[in-house]
């Protein structure tokens, strides 16, 4: 019989016992809440049916096939044609983003890009973004109806996946630090059900299993560096979008960073980091935090 070694079977267990990550986020509003939008095309039942069933493989594979037709968005057709692209939006926006065991577990037969899911997503924030500007800019769309379409729909489905790549962003369960003490003493207390199993493989099905989690320790690492790239960009552009959308209203806008996965504590170092002070966001700077920027400017002088 072979003998395992205590980091082995620590790291096995880890590997099986890693559970999927529930969805914390409060359901988003459809765009049925607007009547122009509540009939759908084929294309969106159909992605649709895949989310009902939890087909997200399917769902992000068919998704990326739509996604040109999805994007065309003129100021001449955007109150024709925004509908649909709401919809969209709104479809990809919803479904969490993968854990690993959801990527693997999710309809195996099916091999997709370990990163659909973000890429997806991400484009889905692209357009969102257009499309703002074409509902602000637009005289065919009333101006209740355009309020309704970016404070409603459009700014929490960008707010909900912000959110989403900010929450993704975890500990890696398959690394083991030499000198993480409180580690080093969960690898002498796995669940003993799961070490005699483990102690009984023989070698060809341990080589397996390791290889598996030298698997999900990479598929989790290379997100977790994605997932921090594009917090930096989508928050840039959601504080943006927030000011241009919101001038002068420092409420509105923490409304929706709030939504976003901030915390108050968050905002001003948020605020510095993005938009910067100056005639159009000098509303943002509130409290300690414009005094504190006040001195640090008189200090420059």
């Amino acid at each position: 019989m072979n003998t395992l070694p205590t980091l082995y079977i620590f790291v096995i267990c880890l590997f099986i016992g890693a559970t999927n990550a529930a969805d914390p986020h409060p359901m988003l509003e459809s765009p049925a809440c607007i009547a122009p939008y509540q009939q759908t095309s084929p294309a969106i039942r159909e992605l649709s049916s895949f989310l009902r069933n939890k087909q997200f493989k399917s769902f992000y594979e068919k998704a990326e096939k739509h996604t040109h037709t999805f994007k065309v968005t003129t100021r001449d057709n955007v109150d024709t044609e925004l509908g649909e692209k709401i919809w969209y939006c709104y479809l990809v926006a919803s479904p969490p983003t993968f854990s690993f065991n959801t990527y693997k577990q999710t309809e195996p037969e099916i091999n997709i890009d370990d990163m659909s899911d973000i890429n997806q997503k991400s484009k889905v924030c692209l357009f969102m973004e257009k499309y703002i500007r074409l509902v602000r800019k637009t005289h065919k769309i009333r101006e209740p109806e355009k309020k309704r379409i970016i404070t409603r729909l459009l700014l929490p489905y960008y707010a909900h996946i912000l959110r989403q790549f900010k929450s993704a962003h975890g500990t890696n369960p398959f690394r083991i630090a030499e000198d993480e003490p409180q580690q080093r003493g969960l690898a002498h207390q796995p669940a003993e059900e799961q070490v005699k199993k483990l102690r009984h493989l023989k070698m060809e099905d341990l080589r397996k299993l390791m290889n598996e989690v030298a698997t999900g320790e990479s598929f989790i690492n290379t997100r977790n560096q994605v997932f921090e790239d594009e917090v930096k960009e989508l928050e840039k552009t959601f504080m943006e979008i927030l000011v241009a959308v919101f001038p002068g209203n420092y409420a509105n806008v923490k409304e929706f960073l709030l939504k976003a996965g901030y915390s108050k504590e968050d905002i001003p170092d948020l605020i510095d980091r993005t938009v910067g002070r100056d005639s159009k966001t000098d509303f943002l700077y509130k409290g300690k935090h414009r005094s504190n920027h006040d001195r640090l400017l008189r200090k420059k002088k």
